[in-house]
């Protein structure tokens, strides 16, 4: 009576409850993926929107990788961990698009590094003045 029993409880699959250190985990892998594969498309040249759609589709897909793993490994597809993995990511695109500098003209885009640093500093400027005082840029 004590073997069915036993072999019964190992064959029930673990609690999947909504809050706990694996959701947390969850919640920020899913941020970190979404942030770094926002940064590499951003890196290859791609636009902003075309940078998120991107970094949406990554996320997801790491997420669902993850579940499908967990289920060969442990028999548990956890819907609950998808919504940590959306929570997480959504997070990070709000982050994300509220840290993009837009040029003048509405690009999410800014100038590369070299050019930004290369133009003539604007006159009445803080850097301008801060950084010589005598020049005066020809336009």
């Amino acid at each position: 009576m004590i073997v069915p029993l036993v072999l019964a409880l190992q064959l029930t699959k673990p609690p999947d409850h909504w809050f706990g250190a694996d959701k947390l985990k969850h919640f920020f892998v899913a941020a970190f993926t979404q942030s770094v594969a926002y940064s590499a498309l951003q890196a290859a040249k791609a636009d902003h929107g075309d940078a998120m759609a991107g970094a949406w589709a990554v996320t997801a897909a790491v997420s669902v990788a993850k579940e499908l793993h967990d289920r060969r490994t442990t028999g548990l597809f956890s819907v609950r961990d998808l919504v940590w993995d959306a929570a997480g990511a959504g997070v990070a695109a709000l982050l994300l698009e509220h840290s993009v500098r837009r040029s003048s003209d509405g690009d999410a885009n800014p100038p590369p590094l070299a050019e930004s640093l290369l133009t003539p500093l604007r006159p009445g400027s803080i850097f301008h003045r801060v950084a010589s005082p005598t020049f005066v840029p020809i336009r």
